[in-house]
């Protein structure tokens, strides 16, 4: 693994969890793995929990042990029959990256999901016990706010998020001028969306796929996206872009406690109309206001990019993910980004192999990535 810049979180208001002073419980705390007679109050108490993402919903383990046959470890903190706190964990092992324990693989979110502080403390000693037990590499905490200043978190990760109920015209002020022009010339530029389902998966994952590859990253199995809408079909949706007729661009988003976040995007590499992901993205944000969302979260970007800086012209807030570490045998973070320089060369042979073959063998090696 390449070693990776990284701060400790300490002193930053915004980017740590705050419980509110709670009186002394009559209940003991505890914390266990979850049991199928508490399937149904965890989901619950994810729908409610304000720090909860779209991820911690038991839907995305069923999700991963199907397709990727992970090993979950799904902690619950309770007292009496009321749940305080939740932490899903997955444990991967691959030769190339390594063994881990991860809260959340193939998402963008994770970690605890606690109303108190002594049971946001008691879950993360219980995760750090399962990394040391199973003798991991590292345990990994996919979190918006640092849960622990004992945790090594990597300053690396941003959001971008635009306030929904502000309009348009708010956001097109603090867009730079050149974007400004763009958005003007894609509203007259032949394009028109439409919005679909799982029957449209297969338009999708076309899209998808030559995407992915355009990226030389390895696509995930369609079976993978397929459960995603199945299994949340009031939560998701599959957004395209049409050009003159042909669809040139999509993405599926993921719609979850008023946020509209576009979470895999799929794009015609050989037909790309000047302007497609402006007018792309631009629509899904009418479209959310005009459904009640409050939020559009263009999801992950790692600083240094060109998503990074593409996101950043659109004048949105710029949103940092506090993604924390414990090392058990590693003793550097761990760097499994597409932008590791150790990497480039299998990118860039990916990038020239045929479509078909990066369809047939993608799903075998993205398992492996979390």
């Amino acid at each position: 693994m390449t070693a990776e810049p990284l701060v400790r979180q300490r002193a930053h208001p915004a980017g740590v969890l705050r419980f509110p002073h709670t009186e002394p419980q009559a209940e003991p705390l505890t914390v266990e793995t979850l049991h199928p007679s508490f399937e149904a109050k965890w989901d619950r108490f994810v729908r409610q929990a304000p720090g909860a993402t779209f991820f911690h919903q038991l839907g995305w383990r069923w999700l991963v042990e199907r397709v990727f046959h992970h090993r979950a470890h799904y902690l619950l903190a309770r007292r009496g029959e009321r749940i305080t706190g939740v932490l899903p964990l997955f444990e991967l092992k691959s030769r190339l990256f390594g063994h881990s324990l991860v809260s959340i693989p193939f998402a963008i979110g994770g970690g605890v999901v606690a109303d108190e502080a002594e049971t946001a403390r008691l879950l993360l000693d219980e995760a750090r016990g399962i990394a040391e037990d199973l003798g991991v590499d590292y345990l990994e905490l996919r979190s918006e706010k640092a849960v622990s200043d004992d945790l090594l978190t990597k300053d690396l990760y941003v959001t971008f998020r635009a306030d929904l109920a502000e309009g348009e015209e708010a956001l097109l002020k603090r867009m730079d001028r050149k974007r400004r022009q763009m958005m003007t010339y894609v509203s007259k530029g032949g394009f028109e969306h439409r919005v679909a389902g799982i029957e449209e998966l297969p338009l999708f994952y076309d899209l998808f796929c030559q995407n992915m590859r355009h990226h030389g990253t390895p696509v995930y199995p369609r079976l993978f996206l397929r459960e995603i809408l199945d299994r949340h079909p009031a939560d998701t949706n599959l957004f395209f872009v049409y050009h003159e007729g042909r669809p040139v661009a999509g993405v599926l988003n993921l719609l979850w406690h008023g946020v509209v976040m576009p979470f895999y995007a799929g794009a015609d590499r050989n037909r790309r109309p000047r302007g497609v992901d402006d007018y792309l993205y631009l629509s899904i944000m009418r479209w959310g206001r005009e459904h009640g969302y409050r939020t559009f979260d263009f999801g992950r970007s790692k600083r240094g990019t060109g998503a990074h800086a593409f996101k950043a012209r659109w004048g949105m807030e710029e949103v940092p993910l506090a993604y924390q570490y414990h090392l058990v045998k590693a003793r550097e973070l761990p760097n499994v980004s597409p932008a590791n320089p150790k990497y480039q060369m299998l990118i860039r042979a990916w990038q020239k192999l045929p479509l078909p073959l990066t369809r047939l063998i993608g799903p075998r090696i993205i398992r492996s990535i979390p």
